[in-house]
């Protein structure tokens, strides 16, 4: 008995330290195994950062040269007063700045891109500035008559200029991603950048008497003089140009989107007509609603319901080719539903003539068909 309980006792014993010995030495073990990950981890995130600052600042000593600030001068009437300030008269004018604002070039022989509200006045003049101080004098060669874009042309050079490239699909955008925003911020900074986020995309917003739609919202810095400015990815490549502010608020600014087939159909359309022609479908209609459709009696309250009146659809437009006719019921475009918050015109707006859109249509008939339209253009 004493012998079973001492070799008893003794493999307890033994167990308990061999036991301990192992679990001291796995921990010994795992130690600098986790304090590696750590490391590894600290390490790569570092190298991220680095590599995400040099991929900013290679973008901007690239794409500086492209993108040049606006001077806006006028005429503005001086005038002279009596000795008491009873009467005034007109005294002659003085050529004044009124406004700064940002373009950035879209073409070698020094077309630039910028906003319709910055070069809107036809009694001002501009002047170009370039990154270097080089100036130079511009005119207005068009305005797009749907979006806040206009189309300017340096009116005489000796160089070729520095070109901003602009994405080929904007679905490609997504929520989240980083973009520059580069301007004449306050009409004093020249080229300042500033860096954010993508925060949303399709954003409607009224500007003055403009409805735009199809906006790129961004938290990225954007102020007076930032307008006509490009917002940019991290390719280095105009994704959008930036155009406005929500007011009170801080972090909120939005850009029109852009692609380089859009910028190209405007200036050939330049080119050709003398102006920016916009998408046309051919129809006289009125947005459906459930007051519409309970007085004409339709069986959807949706959509754009073509006039049932003969003109209603205009002969050799793109709607007479497709087959709409008078009554007919335009449900979809490219799968959006068209309603009161996604109307019709909303949903071409950002279209180019010669886009095929596919259309849901409700006959008069009340069958439903899908039809092929190419845009056509006015």
């Amino acid at each position: 008995i004493i012998g079973i309980i001492f070799f008893s006792l003794l493999s307890w014993a033994l167990g308990a330290f061999w036991i301990t010995h192992i679990m001291h030495q796995n921990h010994t073990n795992e130690t600098p195994q986790i304090s590696s990950i750590d490391n590894n981890q600290i390490k790569n995130k570092e190298n991220s950062l680095e590599n995400l600052q040099t991929q900013i600042t290679q973008n901007i000593a690239e794409i500086a040269p492209s993108v040049v600030s606006i001077i806006v001068k006028k005429d503005l009437v001086i005038y002279r007063s009596d000795p008491w300030g009873f009467f005034q008269e007109p005294a002659g004018s003085v050529q004044r700045k009124v406004w700064w604002g940002s373009w950035f070039f879209v073409s070698e022989e020094g077309i630039i891109l910028t906003n319709k509200h910055v070069v809107s006045d036809p009694n001002a003049e501009y002047t170009v500035i370039l990154h270097d101080g080089t100036e130079y004098n511009a005119q207005v060669l068009a305005f797009d008559p749907i979006n806040d874009l206009a189309i300017i042309q340096i009116k005489a050079w000796e160089e070729n200029f520095q070109t901003l490239p602009l994405i080929s699909d904007s679905a490609n955008i997504q929520v989240g991603e980083f973009v520059l925003a580069i301007g004449n911020a306050l009409s004093e900074f020249q080229n300042s950048v500033s860096l954010g986020i993508i925060s949303g995309k399709d954003r409607t917003i009224e500007a003055g008497s403009d409805t735009l739609s199809g906006l790129l919202q961004t938290d990225a810095a954007i102020n007076p003089g930032n307008s006509g400015g490009p917002l940019i990815d991290l390719d280095g490549n105009a994704i959008g140009i930036n155009t406005a502010i929500a007011s009170r608020s801080t972090g909120i600014g939005f850009a029109i989107s852009l692609t380089q087939d859009k910028l190209d159909y405007m200036l050939e359309s330049i080119s050709e007509h003398g102006r920016i022609k916009r998408p046309f479908i051919g129809i006289n209609f009125i947005p459906n609603s459930p007051g519409v459709a309970a007085e004409l009696k339709l069986p959807v309250d949706y959509g754009a319901y073509i006039i049932d009146e003969e003109e209603s659809v205009i002969l050799g437009s793109s709607a007479e080719k497709s087959w709409l006719e008078p009554g007919d019921i335009i449900l979809e475009i490219n799968e959006n539903k068209i309603n009161t918050q996604q109307p019709l015109g909303k949903t071409i707006q950002n279209s180019i003539p010669g886009d095929i859109l596919k259309l849901t249509v409700l006959k008069k008939s009340w069958e439903e068909k899908n039809i092929n339209l190419e845009l056509g253009e006015y």
